[in-house]
């Protein structure tokens, strides 16, 4: 599909969900009013949201598919060198999820492709039977019958492999044939949100197949007694001697906010390694935006606070 297409799909889309986004503000904050004096403008204010906002995020979700697809295609014939990324079909992005779903950024993988561009482009097997390819690395297609060759074949001559922790057979076939295969340095296994439960069990799977026992790594206190809920997130790259190292995703606050900006801190290490240039991420605004109401209520209770002591010595 020509650029100009894809173009028109994404700003297409974009436009419908900016309309529908603005009416549905219009309604939260003048609904009532709106209600009394006009209830067929209050009921066309309700149903725009879904009317325009859902295809918009559609069109503009197949839009980034679109554009996917003509990007592989050039990254795909280059002679530059390719990374691999090997993940569950599941950990995939969906039409649903990003047409009915909260966010509309990019997503992990397509940051995590950002991040490792200087190694190389990021390529993966597409999931059987797509007709449009999920953004982030490039994908390719082979049949279930090859694919364990093509995988052998890329290990071969990758630059860096990446796979994506799981306890599924074929995701710890990779990771075997990946360590037969490949250099210990060149190898990096991504832990994503997975649960801490699942990840000793991944351990317990993969220690045998690498041959050391892999970090583990301990949710902290606060997350898991305050908040409820146990996530653990990060690579384990390896040293010459298969030893390995837990990198976590963590980083300065006000650089922090996203997957990618804690993912090139958590990457530095593997940058240094590879002998590039690692570069901290810019501070974020949005992290400077976040805290703009804490400093004003704390402002606001200091004045609060102050008013109250010059009283209390004026009547003393």
């Amino acid at each position: 599909m020509a650029l100009r297409y894809i173009t028109a799909w994404k700003i297409a889309g974009a436009a419908l969900m900016v309309v529908g986004i603005i009416s549905s503000y219009l309604l939260s904050f003048a609904g009532w009013r709106i209600g009394t004096e006009s209830k067929l403008l209050f009921w066309i204010l309700v149903a725009l949201f879904p009317i325009l906002a859902v295809p918009g995020a559609f069109l503009f979700w197949r839009g980034r598919q679109y554009a996917a697809q003509a990007s592989a295609e050039g990254i795909l014939t280059d002679a530059n060198p390719h990374l691999l990324y090997l993940r569950p079909f599941r950990s995939d992005e969906t039409t649903r999820k990003q047409v009915f779903g909260p966010r509309l950024t990019t997503s992990e993988e397509e940051q995590l492709a950002d991040v490792l561009r200087p190694f190389g482009e990021l390529v993966a097997i597409g999931r059987p039977g797509e007709s449009l390819p999920t953004p982030g690395a490039a994908r390719f297609y082979v049949s279930d019958e090859k694919w364990k060759g093509v995988v052998k074949r890329r290990m071969q001559a990758t630059r860096l492999v990446v796979i994506r922790a799981g306890s599924g057979e074929n995701v710890l076939w990779e990771l075997t044939q990946a360590v037969r295969t490949v250099e210990p340095q060149k190898l990096l296994i991504l832990v994503l949100e997975m649960g801490a439960e699942d990840y000793e069990s991944f351990r317990t799977k993969a220690n045998p197949i690498v041959g050391v026992s892999l970090p583990e790594r301990r949710v902290p206190w606060r997350f898991t007694r305050v908040f409820g809920f146990r996530r653990v997130s990060g690579f384990i790259s390896f040293a010459a001697d298969w030893k390995p190292s837990f990198l976590a995703l963590e980083g300065p606050y006000f650089r922090s906010g996203s997957f990618k900006r804690l993912a090139k801190y958590a990457l530095r290490p593997v940058f240094e390694n590879f002998g590039l240039e690692w570069q901290a991420p810019p501070i974020s605004v949005g992290q400077i935006a976040g805290i703009i109401p804490f400093v004003i209520l704390g402002v606001m209770a200091a004045g609060v606070a102050a008013i109250i002591l010059l009283g209390l010595l004026s009547d003393g």
